[in-house]
């Protein structure tokens, strides 16, 4: 059984390995994190990606949208500009693999520097609800090591469990530059900012 943590300790380690990668960022050999080829943001495709929410929206019952890894990083490319959310990061991209999502961001304002970071991560489908699996994930020059993946994992997916999305969840397919999702509405959907 793995043993959960509470949110402030594992926020607490990760500011530990940040410090300790500032540190010690010569001494250290790098860790590896593939290339990212940058997705420029355009409004177009966040525009697209919030239509099609839209129109799952309006039809109740089941449903399939896919989204597009351009779409998605656009979107939250544009709300990390906006200022949504206050989220400490910038220069976000997401990619999909086979079965796999990338995610690189630079993550500001929660250290003396700021610290690139690299998450790949399995996304599944699991009572109803998305569940996820972090893989591999650097901070920095620093992996991020196995328990504490597991907890970072378990704490992002009970935390999207809490919310009321108003869906349930099927299946989740993972392609090169596509995911899918299907299932059906349960509830009221609230809006995308």
């Amino acid at each position: 059984m793995m043993t959960k943590y509470p949110r402030w300790m594992v926020a607490g380690v990760i500011a530990i390995l940040v410090i300790w990668q500032a540190a010690s960022c010569c001494l250290l050999e790098r860790a590896i994190s593939p290339p990212v080829t940058p997705i420029a943001p355009a409004s177009g495709q966040a525009q697209a990606l919030r239509e099609r929410v839209m129109q799952v929206k309006s039809s109740p019952g089941p449903f399939t949208i896919e989204i597009g890894d351009q779409e998605l990083t656009s979107y939250v490319i544009g709300l990390l500009q906006s200022g949504a959310g206050q989220f400490p990061a910038r220069d976000m991209q997401i990619a999909f693999g086979e079965g796999t999502v990338d995610v690189w961001a630079t993550f500001i304002e929660i250290a003396p520097t700021d610290i690139p970071a690299y998450v790949r991560v399995k996304v599944e489908a699991r009572d109803g609800q998305l569940s996820f699996v972090i893989l591999e994930a650097n901070a920095g020059r620093v992996p991020v090591p196995g328990a504490m993946r597991e907890s970072i994992s378990q704490s992002l997916s009970e935390t999207l469990a809490e919310l009321e999305f108003g869906l349930w969840i099927d299946d989740v397919r993972v392609e090169p530059g596509v995911m899918t999702f299907s299932g059906r509405i349960i509830g009221p959907i609230p809006d995308l900012p």
